[in-house]
């Protein structure tokens, strides 16, 4: 054996690995990780190669070598360490790599024993191949197909939502190739799959390169370039859309850090993929905006599926709004159905918010009326809507009873209640002050008057009102909270 037969033999393989070798130069797509281990592939084929043309020049010889017992078994483990070498290519063997590493290592000291043990074969002294005479001579192709079985089960479940030609063709590949190992087993042909390994290799690398350029790197959904191909592609499909958008995304950066938020985006995303309903792409399109298309679904199916992404989301920390929208069948518009979605998901939002405002202005305020009830001052506070309408008023009885009411049937809870009971002489300026405060969509001004107020049996008293609001995020009036506090033992009328 030369190394020119060797070159000559595998030249097909050699161009094969070399111009893999130089196209992982240029790539943009996969992390520098799985680079590293395609290059640690394609020396693992090599290597392969090499030891075949050697083992198979070692098999002519009339006398049995150490070397030959060694190479035999270091090339039937090498054949599942390449397809390892594939999966972790991809990640596939991250989480439980223990286990997928573990049928190879038990197999190493197994084989390499073989030859003493009989276990699977052995060499006579005439270095003749001689295989047990029972299922375990084929142990060494069954270690094999275990680990194309594994990759085709971890390929399909870890691009399953793709459903595309790329996952297709390679699926195809592994398959068609495995049907050729099978076929040489059966007629006993001994064949080196270098060059098959390699040309798989260079099919399955198109395929990840491709697949992952579709791929939003953070939380593995289909990108937003996938979003507008897919919006032009499949609209003949397309019967329903969702807007979906995370909220307080920058409050997780601001307070705890880029790592956190990216946690809540990759959990965010997990929970909408969770479902994994057949004809069903979910895309992430920015930063914490993420759309769903859904093909040939029922507005009915559209509904369930949201809840269950409702629910889902409802184990976690994150809150996300939703806006959906059925695509007319006949304008068959997915960007218009797009934008119609957006609005409802916006309206959502901020139906969300205020809620959470809400609460959080409920909390302020049952905080502030156990102070008044123990300071001995009256406390009133006030609610807007979203055009910053007022749309409720109330004054506590601690106020009521201040000034000599006993119920809301005495007292009214309306503006006018106490409005018509301010002094004639304060009234204009304090009922300026009052709704200039409401007014200022800075937030920067604040209520602080005092007035005379009329008591229910007649008296003027002096009376000292703050007053604070909380807004939305639009400065909008959300909540008008303050107290009253009687002066008049401290100011004369």
């Amino acid at each position: 054996m030369s190394v020119a037969s060797l070159i000559l033999n595998n030249y097909i393989m050699i161009a094969e690995l070399l111009g893999l070798w130089v196209m992982l130069e240029s790539n943009v797509h996969l992390k520098r990780r799985t680079i590293n281990v395609t290059r640690i592939v394609i020396l693992l084929i090599f290597s392969e190669a090499v030891f075949w043309a050697v083992e198979r020049w070692l098999r002519e010889i009339g006398t049995l070598t150490l070397a030959r017992i060694i190479l035999t078994p270091t090339i039937y483990l090498l054949h599942p360490v390449i397809m390892l070498g594939i999966m972790e290519m991809a990640e596939f063997v991250e989480k439980r790599r223990i286990l997928y590493y573990l049928p190879v290592v038990l197999s190493a000291p197994l084989l390499y024993t073989s030859q003493w043990t009989h276990l699977f074969y052995w060499f006579d002294e005439n270095n003749l191949y001689i295989a047990a005479d029972n299922i375990l001579q084929y142990y060494p192709y069954f270690l094999f197909m275990l680990y194309v079985i594994l990759f085709v089960g971890a390929f399909t479940v870890r691009y399953a939502r793709y459903g595309t030609a790329e996952r297709k063709g390679i699926l195809i590949s592994i398959f068609a190739a495995a049907i050729g190992v099978i076929l040489h087993l059966i007629f006993d042909v001994y064949a080196d799959y270098g060059t098959l390994f390699a040309s798989l290799l260079l099919i399955y690398y198109l395929s990840l390169y491709v697949l992952t350029a579709k791929e939003d790197t953070l939380t593995h959904l289909l990108n937003r370039q996938c979003y507008y191909a897919d919006s032009e592609n499949l609209r003949d499909q397309i019967t329903a859309v969702v807007s979906v958008d995370m909220n307080d995304l920058k409050k997780y950066n601001d307070t705890q850090g880029h790592d956190a938020g990216d946690r809540a985006l990759k959990t965010v995303a997990e929970c909408l993929a969770k479902t994994r309903m057949k004809n069903k792409k979910v895309y992430r399109i920015g930063g914490d905006e993420y759309a769903v298309f859904y093909l040939g679904k029922t507005e009915d199916e559209v509904r369930g599926d949201i809840e269950n992404m409702r629910a889902a989301l409802a184990e976690t920390p994150y809150v996300c709004a939703f806006g959906y929208e059925m695509v007319d069948r006949k304008k068959r518009d997915i960007h218009d159905a797009m934008r119609l979605a957006d609005q409802k998901m916006y309206s959502n939002k901020a139906k969300l918010k205020d809620s959470k405002e809400r609460r959080i202005a409920a909390h302020r305020e049952a905080t502030i009326r156990v102070m008044h009830e123990a300071l001995g001052s009256g406390m009133w506070g006030m609610e807007f809507d979203e055009e910053g309408r007022m749309t409720s008023v109330e004054w506590s009885p601690e106020f009521r009873r201040m000034i000599g009411y006993t119920d809301e049937n005495d007292f009214p809870n309306v503006m006018e209640s106490w409005s018509d009971l301010l002094h004639p002489d304060d009234k204009a300026a304090v009922l300026k002050e009052f709704n200039d405060t409401i007014s200022d969509y800075s937030g920067q001004k604040n209520y602080d008057v005092e007035y005379r107020l009329k008591t229910k049996s007649g008296e003027w008293r002096r009376f000292h009102a703050i007053g604070r609001l909380l807004r939305r995020e639009d400065g909008s009036p959300l909540s008008y909270v303050g107290m009253f506090v009687d002066i008049t033992d401290r100011k004369s009328v």
